[in-house]
């Protein structure tokens, strides 16, 4: 693989995982606004089945960013760390990836869970 697709795969890796976490928080926050807002209720937004889905799409996706992050560790598995920079900077950036989006997965499947699980509407 060349080195200018493995440094789009080490950015895909290493940004998208936080990027679609915020995103996911965002989409869940709008949709509990929906549901708990005096003047949206009527709507009817089944709250439990789009943060479901929200999490599902969300963990698809960040299972994508973590696949290039290992393709990258793994094409410079062999590269020393204080090496040349190209190579040793991918390979850091992968390994931070990989761990991160290890940490935003666990993130993203309690506060799922919590969304589903507890009530969305607590007021007074």
């Amino acid at each position: 693989m060349s080195v200018r697709r493995l440094e789009y795969l080490q950015w895909a890796g290493f940004i998208a995982g936080g990027t679609i976490w915020f995103a996911s928080f965002l989409a869940g926050l709008w949709t509990s606004a929906a549901v708990c807002n005096a003047g949206s209720s009527r709507w009817g937004v089944p709250l439990d089945s789009v943060e479901l889905g929200i999490g599902v799409f969300t963990l698809a996706c960040l299972a994508v960013s973590e696949a290039a992050a290992i393709t990258v560790f793994r094409a410079t598995r062999a590269v020393d760390e204080e090496g040349p920079p190209p190579p040793a900077r991918m390979k850091f950036f992968a390994i931070g990836a990989m761990t991160g989006n290890v940490l935003f997965a666990m993130i993203i499947v309690l506060s799922t869970l919590a969304a589903v699980v507890d009530r969305a509407c607590h007021q007074a």
